[in-house]
């Protein structure tokens, strides 16, 4: 326990270390000349070592997942902005009616253009016209505030 204590300083992971020592010496077969303390000394030690090399492994995370973590403050920001952006458009489409935010989500979203909307939704092109342009300038009203 003394040399897990030593090697570890958290008296948890020593015990870890010693307990997992003890169960592979309990298993293995002794000979009347083994010296058993020594054996066990350089099976704790080695457990030790082992025990920290995993718990290492387990700490770090592969080279492209610590590239895409390390995103500069720029496009922090940046990323940041545009989902605010988003979310602000998105607000403004709910507050148009409900044949408005289905002609534009069909625009913007699905990238269909009028004719298709039209031919969609049963309603004649110039009101599909129509209605994408009020609901544009809605839009615009809605997120100069």
């Amino acid at each position: 326990m003394r040399v897990a204590l030593d090697f570890f300083h958290n008296e948890e992971d020593a015990e870890d270390a010693v307990q997992d020592v003890l169960v592979k010496m309990w298993k293995r077969e002794w000979k009347p000349d083994d010296d058993i303390k020594a054996l066990a000394v350089r099976a704790t030690k080695n457990q030790c070592v082992s025990m920290a090399r995993k718990q290492r492994l387990r700490q770090s995370i592969p080279l492209e997942e610590g590239a895409h973590r390390c995103l500069s403050q720029e496009e922090t920001d940046q990323a940041i902005l545009t989902r605010e952006q988003s979310m602000m458009i998105e607000l403004a489409i709910s507050t148009l009616t409900h044949s408005e935010q289905r002609i534009v989500r069909m625009k913007h979203d699905k990238g269909l253009d009028a004719e298709q909307i039209a031919i969609i939704t049963g309603i004649k092109l110039n009101s599909v016209r129509s209605m994408l342009s009020m609901a544009r300038k809605k839009l615009i009203k809605k997120l100069e505030l």
